[in-house]
């Protein structure tokens, strides 16, 4: 399955938030200029995201703001 093809309603209920939630919440942690990794950890640590997810949301935050090469 591809991160990008998911729907957001999907997203929400596998996860508990929309996908424009998730981009809110790495917009503010991303204000320190936050890598992939960290921003996949913090996913994990803070909200207890397992590891695909983690991985999936931050994968599209990328992909939202332009962030990943195409």
């Amino acid at each position: 399955m591809r991160a990008r093809k998911l729907k957001d309603t999907t997203i929400k209920t596998k996860t508990g938030k929309s996908s424009d939630e998730w981009y809110s919440i790495l917009d503010a942690y991303k204000e320190g200029n936050k890598n992939h990794t960290l921003m996949a950890k913090y996913l994990r640590d803070k909200f207890k995201l397992n590891p695909w997810w983690a991985q999936i949301i931050t994968n599209r935050y990328e992909w939202n703001r332009d962030l990943r090469n195409k």
